[in-house]
């Protein structure tokens, strides 16, 4: 049995709590201290430090009140080598005629010494060399323009008389004026090689062509002269073949020789009544009275020389008898045969005139008396002279072949007017149409009047008529021409 009043012995509970609360204690120290060490680092700033009083200079005097502290002087003058850097800059740059770079020098010169003997003047210097540069750029500009448009004018021009000259248009003048044009626009083309060669070449030219037409001229004006007409004609044709530029005074030449061809070789015919046509054939009626107006036909049939002049004027075809584009030698005077209808009326166009019509024609050959025959009433007045050239002729006459003779070689039988040949020689090509016939007939044929060297008496009559192809040529067929009068 326990005393309860005896002192009681500790049990073990005290000292486990005191543990663990130590080791909670320290638990609580080691996530203090890791928390500490993972935060960003407290930098503190250190205080300011204490103002300290520079020290006096005793040297200066002491700064008036209310007037600001002047600031230490720096030495600013200018560098001898950097002056006359600037001076050689400029002057290089006013040599090259660099105005930029002058200007530029000039302007860092200024800063560094305002009074520089050298910029005197200088800015008026770069003012008149910029204003040349600019007046230099734009004369060369325009000269550049001018030589494109130059060398352009001269190229055409070249181009064009070339063209022509290969056309065979010989217009020398033309060609002489248009180089004069370009020179009197470009002066200094003449120191073109081009140009000036061309143009020798082109004066060449004319100066041959000059030659060979005075030449031909002057033979035209020679035929004129001796009443050779046609030849006249042909030959001043073919003058303007080589100087085509002088048409106008060749056509007045050959105007003034048409009118003396009219003058010498051909007769009036008056605005009066005459018969033609007869009662006797029924492509002859009626007999009846006509008054055509006056008008001009040829006196003699046109000749194989006349023709001769047309085919070389023209460059027709000659008649195929012929040697070449010439007559038989010797016949020349002939009338001119184997033509065809066309080929007559292109000669008298070429001749300025035209064919006869068949009342026209026949007017001429009868007269106003109403003669058979364009010599009289009857074939033969006299028995030794045959008027005419046809067969009845060449049955007398028995030396010789058949054929034409001279245009003028029939005196007595000349027409009431004067005409030479309206009787035989050759059938004359006349305007007037007629109804074709035929299987392959043409639109239309011609009248045939006057019979040939082939034909009888009866055939010559003034009245007589014949239709014909105008498309064949025969051997005893020509023709002559007329003019209105004007």
């Amino acid at each position: 049995m326990n005393d309860p009043a005896a002192p009681k012995k500790p049990t073990g509970w005290p000292l486990l709590a005191i543990s663990l609360l130590v080791v909670l204690l320290a638990g609580f120290l080691v996530l203090r201290w890791r928390k500490k060490d993972e935060g960003p680092a407290v930098v503190k700033e250190p205080p300011p430090p204490a103002h300290v009083d520079k020290p006096v200079d005793v040297t200066k005097a002491p700064p008036v009140p209310g007037k600001p502290e002047t600031p230490p002087t720096v030495d600013t003058a200018p560098k001898a080598g950097d002056v006359e850097q600037l001076v050689a800059e400029l002057k290089r740059a006013i040599e090259g005629k660099r105005w930029d770079e002058a200007a530029a020098a000039a302007a860092a010169l200024r800063k560094l010494r305002a009074d520089a003997p050298e910029l005197k003047g200088v800015d008026e210097l770069i003012a008149e060399g910029r204003k040349k540069e600019e007046a230099d750029r734009v004369a060369a500009a325009a000269m550049s323009e001018r030589k494109f448009k130059r060398e352009q004018a001269w190229a055409l021009e070249k181009e064009r008389i070339e063209k022509e000259n290969l056309q065979g248009k010989d217009l020398w003048d033309a060609a002489l004026q248009a180089l004069e044009k370009i020179r009197k626009e470009y002066p200094e083309i003449e120191r073109d090689e081009s140009y000036t060669r061309f143009l020798g070449q082109v004066k060449n030219f004319q100066t041959e062509a000059d030659q060979l037409f005075k030449k031909d001229f002057a033979a035209a004006q020679a035929h004129f002269t001796a009443s050779r007409f046609s030849q006249a004609m042909a030959t001043a044709e073919n003058a303007l073949q080589y100087y085509p530029e002088r048409k106008a005074a060749v056509r007045e030449f050959q105007d003034r020789v048409r009118e003396m061809q009219s003058e010498k070789t051909m007769v009036r015919i008056p605005e009066t009544a005459c018969w033609i046509g007869s009662n006797d054939r029924p492509d002859e009626k009626p007999l009846r009275q006509v008054k055509l107006p006056a008008f001009l036909i040829d006196k003699y049939e046109v000749t194989k020389e006349d023709y001769a002049a047309f085919i070389a004027a023209t460059g027709r075809e000659a008649p195929p008898y012929w040697l070449g584009r010439r007559p038989p030698k010797g016949r020349e005077r002939h009338p001119v045969v184997m033509v065809t209808w066309d080929d007559a009326a292109a000669y008298a166009k070429w001749a300025g005139k035209r064919l006869a019509t068949a009342e026209e024609w026949e007017v001429a050959a009868r007269g106003p008396d109403k003669r058979e025959f364009p010599w009289g009433s009857v074939f033969l007045e006299k028995e030794d002279k045959i008027p005419c050239n046809c067969l009845e002729y060449w049955q007398v006459n028995k030396t010789e072949a058949p054929g034409t003779r001279p245009v003028d070689e029939f005196e007595n039988g000349e027409s009431a007017f004067g005409v030479y040949g309206m009787g035989g020689n050759v059938w004359e090509w006349t305007a007037t149409s007629a109804p074709a016939v035929g299987s392959r007939p043409p639109s239309e044929f011609r009248i045939l009047k006057g019979g040939s060297f082939m034909t009888p008496q009866k055939a010559v009559r003034c009245a007589n008529v014949y239709p014909e192809d105008p498309r064949i040529p025969h051997p005893d067929v020509g023709f002559r021409c007329a003019r209105d009068i004007r």
